[in-house]
């Protein structure tokens, strides 16, 4: 038997450009055995490598990073809740019904409530309508602003300069 012949069964020609195999050389289905070995292989080493992990933390008992959890007490922030609950109930409602000033120099005031739906619905619908809101230009050399304060005419932004119209009958031909 040739070199060439060797390890196959036939020794016909065949097409190894295009990337085929030789025919023969391979064993028509796959050994069971081998596969199954390898997986109860696999399956033992897991099941090995958990039960030694478990008998070593078992037998180790409560680690450094396993700690038992400390019971804090309870924070004391109120003696009685209810009593301060119903002391900030009647002094938002004490808000809620009665005069006071909120700022005296710019002339705001809280009113009771009740007074101010009135007030309101006296309105009708202009009591929803947006405020007025006084007109305010800006300064000069801002960039909002303009850099003096006439402007000349045909010089505002936008204008294109325009070479001067000549009379009819006058100018170049």
């Amino acid at each position: 038997m040739s070199d060439a012949a060797r390890g196959q069964l036939h020794t016909r020609v065949h097409d190894d450009v295009v990337g085929h195999a030789p025919p023969g050389t391979e064993a028509p289905d796959i050994r069971l055995k081998p596969l199954l070995l390898t997986g109860l292989f696999i399956v033992v080493f897991t099941a090995v490598t958990i039960g030694g992990l478990r008998y070593y933390y078992n037998r180790q008992g409560l680690g450094p990073l396993v700690q038992e959890a400390r019971v804090f007490p309870p924070p004391r922030l109120q003696q009685s809740p209810e009593v301060d609950l119903a002391a900030m109930l009647k002094d938002q409602r004490a808000k809620l019904d009665n005069y006071a000033w909120i700022d005296r120099e710019k002339g705001i005031a809280r009113m009771p409530i009740e007074e101010a739906m009135r007030r309101l619905a006296e309105r009708g619908n202009a009591a929803y309508a947006a405020p007025l809101q006084p007109e305010r230009t800006p300064t000069l050399g801002s960039r909002g602003g303009a850099s003096s304060r006439v402007l000349s005419p045909g010089s505002g932004p936008g204008t294109v300069n325009t070479p001067a119209s000549s009379q009819p009958g006058e100018g170049t031909p």
